[in-house]
């Protein structure tokens, strides 16, 4: 059987797409250590999942006072599945996401953080869905040769870019006592 050559912009390691996948998702991992870094700057905390082997690790930041029913509800966060990465498709990139919690059952919480996060989704030109309330792809340029230090930088910009214009929003949304006035 043959396979078909990856996109141009996958072909420049000179190594299988699997491997460049395994480097790429390597790099990935390495940015819970700099999430971490910049949780003390921020006065957030580190929230990771499935850095080591899981189909979805995510690395992201979020306040202690995001809570909802004593429960953390709401995370800023850098998710990529790891079995599609660089993968023509869904999912071929990571990407920067507002992440409530998949189990959360609240829909009207569901509602307001989806409501509060409209204006972020307009400046930063994202998507939204049930879990995401923002979601944006980070991809490395149409046309460059892959380079996962610099697809690291661009995703570590982008999540900046997102905590800086969702944090404080959700700051907001969680000072306020009953959570449902319109931000």
């Amino acid at each position: 059987m043959v396979l078909p050559r990856p996109p141009a912009r996958h072909r420049d390691l000179g190594c299988s797409t699997r491997r460049r996948r395994q480097l790429l998702d390597k790099h990935l991992v390495g940015v819970a250590a700099q999430l971490e870094e910049l949780a003390e700057e921020l006065a957030a905390e580190l929230e990771t999942n499935d850095l080591d082997s899981g189909s979805w690790p995510r690395a992201g930041l979020r306040r202690s006072t995001w809570q909802h029913n004593g429960a953390a509800d709401v995370s800023a966060v850098i998710q990529w599945e790891r079995a599609r990465l660089l993968t023509p498709g869904s999912y071929e990139w990571p990407y920067v996401a507002v992440r409530l919690p998949a189990d959360a059952a609240d829909e009207e919480r569901r509602r307001q953080i989806s409501e509060a996060r409209r204006p972020v989704r307009a400046q930063l030109k994202g998507s939204s869905g049930r879990t995401f309330p923002f979601w944006r792809y980070v991809e490395s340029p149409t046309g460059a040769p892959l380079d996962p230090a610099a697809l690291i930088r661009d995703v570590l910009m982008a999540f900046r870019q997102l905590w800086d214009a969702a944090a404080p929003v959700l700051d907001v949304l969680h000072a306020r006592r009953d959570g449902i006035t319109a931000l």
